[in-house]
């Protein structure tokens, strides 16, 4: 008996097969196909993002410069040769001679010591230098002219002398007066501390003060400035206002009991007019302005209140 045949043929996978696995590939959790790539593609911004996740980045370092300030070594004897530049200028000014060093150099000198804390001792060499000039000119005028008039010219002169110097000195000094002075208690600006020098020596030379308070001019201006002078060394109430009071009431005293003997009460009245008239200019054209009052008061008093009686009579 023959057995039977049988066909033996390479078999061929069925369309089923094939449509199953692209099936299930579709059929996939989107995570593992986005893994997957990922694997395949190690250039991708997937991949970048979970090596970034893998990878914790590194903190920013800042960078620091740290710069060491050492404090600057001044030169040699730096003070002293700063301030006989300085002294040397302020001479100068007060013999009315040029200086070599110019004023932007001088400035500059005295801001220098400032910043290197040292602007107590500019300050009080400057007072000193400026008090041995004040004292020494002051002292100039003592036996000077016996002419009143020429005298009190020449205290007018230094007067002015004074107020010029003090004004170049501050000049340079400038950045001492807006640093030290106004940081510290009871400390004169540069121009006041001349004012109250030349008040000082004023006082200590009597021949001086006196004349000046004393003396009678005929120039009207020369006697405002004098007592502008009086006025800005704040002296004029009690070295000049008073005095002056005191001399007008004995004068109008003595001349109001003489012209009450010699004349009839019109005449005497119009005297009186004419003599407050002359003191109420005299108000306006040099004495300050607060002696008015009191200086028309005191010539009513002896000219007319203390005759009002005898006055009443005639």
């Amino acid at each position: 008996m023959s057995q039977p045949s049988t066909k033996r043929s390479s078999p061929s996978p069925p369309e089923t097969t094939s449509s199953s696995m692209k099936k299930a590939k579709s059929q996939e959790h989107p995570s593992l196909s986005l893994s997957m790539s990922h694997n395949n593609d190690p250039s991708s911004p997937a991949a970048n993002l979970s090596r970034k996740k893998a990878t914790p980045p590194h903190p920013t370092k800042k960078l620091l410069i740290k710069l060491h300030k050492g404090k600057p070594t001044l030169p040699t004897n730096f003070e002293e040769d700063t301030w006989a530049k300085l002294k040397s200028a302020i001479c100068a000014i007060f013999l009315k001679q040029p200086d070599s060093c110019d004023l932007e150099n001088l400035y500059q000198a005295v801001s220098d010591l400032c910043i290197y804390k040292m602007g107590g001792n500019l300050y009080q060499r400057i007072e000193t230098e400026c008090e041995a000039h004040i004292s020494a000119a002051l002292q100039s005028l003592v036996g000077q002219s016996p002419d009143l008039v020429v005298f009190l010219s020449l205290v007018e002169r230094c007067w002015q002398d004074l107020c010029d110097q003090m004004l170049m000195i501050r000049g340079i000094a400038l950045y001492l007066d807006r640093t030290y002075v106004k940081q510290t208690a009871n400390v004169r600006s540069l121009w006041d501390m001349g004012l109250q020098l030349f008040r000082k020596h004023l006082s200590l030379s009597p021949e001086v003060e006196h004349k000046t308070v004393t003396g009678e001019a005929v120039d009207r201006t020369l006697l405002n400035h004098l007592l502008k002078m009086f006025t800005a060394l704040g002296i004029y109430a009690e070295s000049f206002e008073k005095p002056f009071l005191e001399c007008t009431s004995e004068f109008y005293a003595a001349e109001g009991m003489k012209y009450m003997q010699q004349s009839d009460v019109p005449d005497y009245l119009k005297h009186v007019e004419t003599r407050l008239q002359e003191e109420h200019d005299r108000c306006l054209i040099y004495l300050d302005a607060t002696t008015r009052k009191p200086l028309i008061a005191t010539a009513e008093k002896q000219l007319l209140e203390r005759h009002i009686p005898a006055i009443l009579d005639k």
